[in-house]
């Protein structure tokens, strides 16, 4: 009977211990889950970028907008220049015409210039019109002469417009927080510390904001350069008997201006080869005469 007691109380004290493991492993499995269902931080819930569920699976917030969709949303950055060369019958007036046409279509003269030498006059117009009117500013232009030469090309910054533009934003977040710093300073030593990088800062900014500027100028006005090429040897096909008859009169009078140019710087030579020949001329026609008079008449 004692013996049987004791076998009993035995296997009822395993019991109890069992039971008690047991549920001290089922607090920990709870203690384990829990936690990562939501825990209060200052900044949400922890788990808001990734957590685990009962299941065992782990998910994800969605991602942040790539830099793709922000390129698509904004329109794009593209650089125009063109250059044109023709031949005319005046510089002068052509570079004139330039002008006149750039204003039409909204536009202005960047630059322009004028070379005069014996052989040829040169005029070169750098001209800026918005990117939507370079097609009909060029046409206007080849309107003017014969064109020897045209070339146009483009070039994309749009990705770099982007880089500048996510470099202007965390930039002046930086300066915001440098202020706040600023602000909040309570002795000389950091003052002058956070003046220093405020400072840079900001130099930085300035930098890349005359970037943003220069870009947007640059995207907004094509740059068509024109070279306006008047010759004495070249000859632009008239249109009608009337150009035909005026550019007859004009290469008339390049011709004769040439030949007035030639003979201004020759005169002196001429003068001075004319007098020698002259001089050698009368001496010779005297000697003809002495000789003839002193020779004896002819007898019969």
């Amino acid at each position: 009977m004692t013996e049987s007691l004791r076998v009993r109380r035995f296997l009822a004290l395993i019991l109890a211990v069992a039971l008690m493991a047991m549920a001290v492993t089922g607090c920990a499995k709870h203690s384990a889950v829990s936690p990562q269902l939501g825990v209060a931080t200052p900044g949400g819930l922890v788990g808001n970028e990734s957590f685990t569920d009962a299941s065992g699976t782990k998910s994800s917030t969605p991602a942040p907008t790539t830099t793709a969709d922000q390129q698509a949303a904004i329109d794009r950055k593209i650089i125009f220049n063109a250059s044109l060369s023709l031949d005319v019958v005046d510089a002068e007036k052509a570079l004139s015409n330039c002008e006149i046409l750039v204003a039409k279509y909204g536009g202005f003269v960047a630059q322009s210039s004028l070379q005069k030498s014996s052989t040829q006059v040169l005029a070169t117009a750098v001209l800026r019109v918005p990117a939507t009117q370079v097609t009909e500013l060029m046409n206007g232009l080849v309107g003017l002469g014969t064109v020897t030469s045209r070339s146009s090309g483009s070039e994309d910054v749009t990705s770099q417009y982007i880089d500048i533009q996510a470099r202007l934003k965390v930039l002046r977040a930086e300066e915001e927080q440098l202020v706040g710093f600023l602000k909040k300073a309570t002795n000389i030593k950091d003052m002058l510390a956070v003046q220093e990088q405020l400072g840079s800062v900001r130099t930085e900014i300035e930098q890349y904001e005359g970037q943003q500027r220069y870009m947007d100028n640059a995207t907004s006005l094509a740059t068509v350069t024109a070279q306006l090429v008047q010759t004495t040897e070249s000859f632009v096909a008239p249109r009608g008997f009337g150009s035909a008859f005026i550019q007859s009169l004009a290469r008339f009078g390049h011709g004769l201006a040439a030949f007035w140019t030639w003979f201004g710087g020759s005169v002196v030579f001429i003068a001075f080869y004319g007098l020698l020949i002259w001089a050698l001329a009368w001496i010779i026609l005297k000697l003809r005469q002495r000789h003839s008079h002193k020779s004896p008449p002819p007898q019969n």
